[in-house]
């Protein structure tokens, strides 16, 4: 199945690539859970202590769960991530606060 938040995917992984490991600011792992027509379809790690991104279920520090198309929204800067949150678009599990350092950076993505 091709999402539209692949793209975005895709995008914040050429992102990753020009990070220098020896020089972070974020060293966290989110999860991100893709969901289609109400059900979750893709769950995507994006690991910045090891600097990488890949489809998995492992643990993570904050997990985001929202709709494919509201991912790809938000990546081309058409949704801004804190309106969408405080509309309830966006679950979050565990740290809240490190959805905010994560915004900071894919913002730009």
């Amino acid at each position: 199945m091709t999402l539209r938040s692949d793209e975005a995917f895709k995008k914040i992984e050429a992102r990753l690539l020009t990070v220098d490991p020896n020089n972070r600011k974020v060293v966290h792992v989110f999860k991100f859970k893709v969901k289609k027509d109400g059900a979750v379809v893709k769950t995507v790690m994006l690991d910045l202590v090891k600097v990488k991104l890949y489809e998995g279920d492992d643990a993570a520090e904050c997990t985001i769960i929202l709709d494919d198309e509201l991912l790809a929204d938000i990546v081309e800067k058409k949704i801004d991530a804190m309106k969408a949150l405080n509309e309830d678009k966006i679950e979050v599990e565990g740290n809240l606060e490190l959805l905010y350092v994560l915004k900071d950076q894919l913002s730009t993505v």
